[in-house]
């Protein structure tokens, strides 16, 4: 009986052992899957940063024939192809990343609803973010691809709103700032597109963008004012007396006489002018109600109480005229620290500002 039992003994130790050596290889085996899923994604993300969009579509290929419910594959399959306006093949992959559900369910509904802006079908890009938003936990892409797709139809109150709910979501969102500038220059409120402009310029210094936003702030300091052609050193003065009941009725007129003394003392165009201009603006905006706004005002929500509770104003200056090419680098370099803070401060400030309002 005791050479039974060990023989016994023998085969179970046997078949322990392979089996613990069959979950190894199979531990073994996906993870070296796993790490091939992660080498090809980096390097798909790296192509499409480059624009090379045919060998990151390659690459994620090679991903779906490792593991072909990936649904990170597929989004970024769709990501591609709709950087290379191939908006039907972007439909059909983000479709598929949709079906898989998952984190990457939302970034794929924003990129089948992009594609289908790209293909003039606007409505159906609608209908798709607003059942979105109604349906799942979105963030601020969603909204902002909603307000492009109203504005592609000129529906700027509606873009207005989707704009406003994505800075919500997301105050420290670029685009969603500059995209506000541009409609509320639209509609004609010039201060409000200021306060836009100077908040994307927080965010985003180097950029075709940060140049137009910095020229549309400069246009905004010389509106209502002109030189006359007819008379000699005679200054022009457009001041609407109906605005002047307005909430930004005094920071307009104060702006319109300062470009006046600005024009008679034949002020320039450079830093030292535009850090004295938004100094004056700063100061302006003081003077500027912010009780009891609603959820739609985000100027008084967020812009006004924002620059209002600005101490640095030198650095606020030099931060945001940073996007001048070779501007005051030696001066942001030479404060770096205080540049630092005031990063850590914005982003501090505008959650503060933004959070707990809806």
């Amino acid at each position: 009986m005791g050479r039974v039992t060990v023989k016994i003994t023998r085969i179970f130790s046997m078949k322990k052992y392979i089996c613990t050596l069959f979950l190894f290889m199979v531990s073994s085996m996906t993870i070296y899957a796993q790490n091939q899923l992660e080498q090809l994604l980096k390097e798909g993300i790296a192509y499409h940063d480059k624009g090379q969009y045919d060998k990151a579509i390659k690459s994620y290929q090679e991903m779906l024939a490792l593991d072909p419910n990936s649904a990170i594959a597929y989004y970024e399959i769709s990501m591609s192809y709709m950087y290379a306006k191939q908006y039907d093949l972007a439909i059909e992959y983000s479709s598929k990343a949709i079906e898989r559900g998952g984190r990457y369910s939302v970034p794929a509904l924003v990129v089948k609803a992009s594609s289908l802006s790209n293909l003039n079908r606007v409505d159906e890009a609608i209908e798709l973010l607003e059942e979105t938003i109604d349906t799942h936990e979105v963030d601020v892409m969603v909204y902002y691809n909603l307000a492009i797709c109203y504005l592609r139809l000129n529906d700027l109150e509606k873009a207005e709103r989707a704009l406003v709910a994505g800075i919500y979501d997301n105050p420290l969102h670029a685009s969603s700032h500059y995209m506000l500038a541009v409609v509320k220059e639209s509609q004609q409120l010039h201060i409000e597109s200021m306060l836009s402009a100077y908040f994307f310029l927080l965010l985003e210094q180097h950029s075709a963008r940060s140049i137009k936003m910095l020229q549309l702030i400069e246009q905004g300091f010389e509106k209502g004012v002109s030189v006359s052609t007819e008379e000699k050193n005679v200054i022009n003065l457009a001041l609407d007396e109906g605005k002047l009941d307005s909430k930004y009725g005094l920071v307009e007129m104060g702006l319109t006489l300062s470009a006046a003394v600005d024009i008679a003392e034949q002020k320039g165009q450079d830093k030292e002018a535009f850090c004295d201009r938004t100094t004056n603006f700063l100061d302006l905006l003081k003077v500027v109600k912010t009780e009891n706004p609603t959820l739609l005002e985000i100027d008084l929500v967020l812009y006004v109480p924002f620059f209002k509770a600005i101490t640095e104003e030198e650095v606020f200056c030099n931060y945001v005229y940073q996007t001048t090419p070779g501007g005051n680098l030696k001066w942001l370099n030479k404060n770096e620290k205080k540049v630092a803070s005031f990063q850590e401060w914005i982003k501090t400030k505008a959650f503060e500002l933004t959070q707990g309002t809806e």
